[in-house]
């Protein structure tokens, strides 16, 4: 019994001492961390706690007043009572910014008495601040990383480019290390400083010319520009140029400025054109680039004339296909007409079929068998050597390149002979006979079929 009773003692606070008195220290906190002000208090044995709570000194109108933090504007959860009703009364604060900075003070009520701390636990703010040294650089010089919390108690600190995890706090710049760099706490990384802008200067360089039009015909104008990345950005650009035919072998200069225009080219501007690019830092030159200056066409001929050239031709083959269809068409048609008047107006019709050879045959009238032809029937029975000199002066009609021309004696119609004797091979050969002993002539004119 006694031994329990002890271990009661033991845990109520004021028990051994029975005095008034609250403990605290102060605080140092880094903006947006959390930060505990710790606490503990003690009274008389006879006492029990009823009431807790923490106040904050504030000026107001110069003077100051204590305002409990329950009735302060702030957002919830800032403050928070993580002690107890026995002994200790340790504060948390969430966030932490630089309004929360001052001084602040515990108070407690018991049955019998309420009780305020003597002296005050202060809270100051840091935070975290950047240093680069030195914060501009030529590219290949070493950089320091430093991160001050200002802040008595050491933090572990790890480094940001740009958002991306940094590894070396030390390092030797190239131009991918410019950046924007900030150090945060190792495991709070919203606790972080403001950032700070590494740059890193170098020389010109990926110098390019770039040129338009890239088809460039001689009377046209052309544009060379000329582009680099540096840091500082060039400041200067100068032109050199090197003549294909020239019978000097070094470049010489042809202008400045980031673009080079020539308004009217000609052959003597083709050649090796270069760009040389300069900060203060110094220069560096682009690759040759070759400049092509295309001769007009020799002929003076455009692609519209030589189309037009084109049509013209193909229009006229056209033209004249189409003449050589209709003459050759004419020509079978008038011989076909020529052909069929014959045939219709000199009564071929008592002719052997069997016959290869068609003959129009025009008799003379009995009173004058030795009278001459008509005229037609003389020039179609011409003798051969005169067709052949009448042929050689005077160009025949269409259809005598097809006409066969003899001459037939014929005796006349035997009446005794029966009718349906006349028009048969018995008639032709009786004819025949007849006409050997006849001085009858008659001549004909015989067309053979084609």
């Amino acid at each position: 019994m006694e031994s329990l009773i002890l271990i009661i003692l033991i845990i109520i606070p004021g028990s051994w001492s029975g005095n008034w008195r609250v403990t605290s220290g102060d605080q140092c906190a880094l903006k947006g961390s959390s930060v505990v002000i710790k606490c503990e208090y003690d009274y008389p044995l006879d006492h029990m706690v009823t009431a807790v709570g923490w106040s904050k000194t504030l000026y107001v109108s110069g003077k100051r007043r204590r305002f409990l933090l329950s009735r302060l504007p702030s957002p919830p959860e800032h403050f928070v009572y993580v002690g107890d009703r026995w002994s200790d009364c340790s504060l948390q604060i969430n966030d932490v910014q630089h309004i929360d900075k001052g001084a602040y003070f515990f108070t407690f009520e018991t049955t019998l008495n309420t009780w305020t701390s003597k002296a005050s636990a202060r809270l100051s703010v840091r935070e975290l601040t950047t240093v680069v040294e030195p914060s501009t650089v030529t590219e290949g010089d070493n950089v320091r990383l430093t991160c001050v919390s200002g802040c008595p108690t050491p933090i572990n600190i790890v480094w940001f480019r740009d958002g991306q995890r940094v590894s070396n706090s030390v390092f030797q710049a190239g131009r991918e290390d410019a950046g924007s760099y900030y150090c945060a706490a190792l495991g709070q990384e919203t606790v972080r400083s403001a950032s700070v802008a590494l740059n890193v200067q170098y020389l010109p360089e990926n110098i390019s010319i770039s040129m338009d039009p890239p088809h460039v015909v001689e009377g046209s104008s052309v544009n060379l520009t000329c582009s680099s990345a540096a840091n500082p950005a060039a400041h200067s650009y100068t032109w050199y140029s090197q003549g294909i035919a020239s019978s000097v072998s070094s470049m010489l200069q042809v202008g400045s400025g980031q673009v080079l225009s020539l308004p009217s080219v000609d052959a003597s501007h083709t050649g090796l054109y270069l760009c040389q690019a300069a900060n203060q830092l110094g220069e560096n030159n682009s690759t040759e680039v070759l400049l092509v200056i295309k001769r007009k066409n020799p002929d003076g001929l455009s692609l519209l004339i030589l189309a037009g050239i084109g049509l013209s031709v193909l229009v006229t083959l056209v033209l004249t296909l189409l003449l050589f269809w209709l003459k050759q068409r004419t020509r079978a048609e008038n011989k076909q007409a020529v052909y069929d008047s014959r045939l219709s107006g000199r009564g071929l019709s008592s002719l052997d079929p069997s016959d290869s050879v068609n003959a129009n045959i025009y008799m003379l009238p009995p009173s004058t068998p030795s009278s001459p032809p008509p005229v037609t029937a003389t020039q179609d029975s011409a003798p051969h050597s005169q067709r052949k000199s009448h042929h050689e002066h005077d160009d025949p009609p269409a259809y005598e390149d097809e006409v066969t021309y003899s001459t037939v004696t014929i005796t006349p119609r035997n009446p005794s002979l029966p009718h349906h004797m006349n028009n048969s091979r018995v008639l032709r050969d009786s004819w025949s006979k007849a006409g050997e002993n006849d001085d009858s002539v008659i001549y004909a004119s015989v067309a053979k079929s084609s």
